[in-house]
């Protein structure tokens, strides 16, 4: 690294480190505390509602990255070029591309830190921030049906997760061509770490839609792959799982034959969006290089347009579709990064070298 880099280095870092710092405290004290504590039961504490501003400023930062790397891009190489260093840059031999490369490696470098932060930081403070909100998630239900692994569906009259208890569950299990194997029912029935304990009940076995065996039982137990919180509802809202929950929450109900659209979608947008940043630079240093004459408040309000046209695209049009099976996942989350990608790739090539 040669004494340009570490000058152009600092000085983006410098101006990314202040933007963001700015726009995080925007974020809280606007987003935050003017409208989502609106939202708030009249009831919830203020300490309370303080926790909850706390655990969705992370989610919140994640949200500025990209307006930060643009506005620390246009500002940097506007400066320098109503100060004539880029014309002598330039003069020197020194092309655009080389001159982009070690910003746009750093920049990549923190996006990387920051889809770190996203998946172990900032998803399971949204899910405190969610609990503290919802106050008490759903510990009872009833006349509930579920679809669980292996081709079972559960019904149960009364689940009370408190008390670890379902009144009166009916299991049917299909096999082949969806045709009823077997039935099983039980009066009351608990569940350990990996058995559904059930009591008072029998078993009707069937072959070709006829029953064929009948057989009572005071104790019987079979193997459990649900988790019980999933009969109500009571599992983590997708936007708070990791990565690595999500790809288990797909997997499971590939198995039980649910659809995963939802869950699909937030794992390709929690590996997309950190990297966001990386795109928007892309898109900025042509955009600085050309109009950074225009001054530091021109490049705040281009960079709050391109991040509000990012988020549109994404995650209003793309994202939306994919949810509602238009769209492949993967292309709704990498779609906007891809074009964004593709536009910056051509500003920068048409750029005067």
């Amino acid at each position: 690294m040669n004494i340009l880099d570490r000058y152009l280095l600092r000085e983006y870092l410098k101006a990314f480190v202040v933007g963001l710092l700015f726009f995080i405290a925007l974020i809280i004290i606007v987003r935050l505390l003017d409208y989502d504590l609106k939202k708030f039961e009249d009831d919830i504490s203020y300490v309370t509602a303080v926790k909850i501003v706390l655990y969705q400023a992370p989610r919140r930062i994640m949200e500025m990255v990209p307006i930060a790397g643009f506005v620390a891009v246009f500002f940097t190489l506007g400066r320098m070029v109503r100060s004539n260093e880029f014309t002598a840059m330039k003069a020197g031999g020194i092309s655009v591309y080389r001159l982009l490369a070690p910003i746009l490696i750093v920049t990549l470098i923190i996006c990387g830190l920051f889809a770190v932060f996203y998946n172990r930081v900032a998803s399971p403070a949204f899910h405190e921030a969610h609990l503290l909100q919802n106050k008490v998630k759903p510990t009872r239900g009833r006349n509930v049906v579920f679809r669980g692994k292996n081709n079972r569906v559960f019904y149960s009259q009364r689940i009370a997760l408190d008390a670890q208890k379902i009144n009166q569950l009916t299991i049917y299990e299909y096999g082949a061509e969806d045709q009823l194997d077997r039935i099983t029912f039980a009066k009351s029935a608990t569940w350990t770490a990996t058995h559904w304990e059930l009591t008072d009940g029998y078993i009707r076995h069937f072959e070709q839609g006829t029953e064929v065996d009948y057989e009572t039982f005071d104790t019987y137990t079979i193997e459990r792959y649900e988790d019980p919180a999933r009969f109500i509802g009571s599992e983590k809202d997708p936007r708070a799982m990791t990565i690595k929950e999500l790809r288990e929450q797909i997997a499971y109900k590939r198995e039980a034959g649910q659809i995963s659209r939802k869950e699909q979608v937030k794992l390709y947008h929690k590996m997309a969006y950190p990297f966001a940043a990386v795109v928007v630079v892309m898109l900025g240093a042509p955009i600085a290089i050309r109009f950074g004459k225009a001054g530091f408040f021109a490049g705040l309000v281009i960079a709050f347009f391109l991040s509000f046209i990012y988020w549109a695209l994404s995650f209003a049009t793309l994202e939306g579709l994919s949810e509602n099976g238009k769209l492949h996942p993967f292309l709704a989350c990498w779609g906007a990064n891809i074009l964004y990608a593709v536009v910056g790739s051509i500003l920068i090539w048409r750029t005067p070298k």
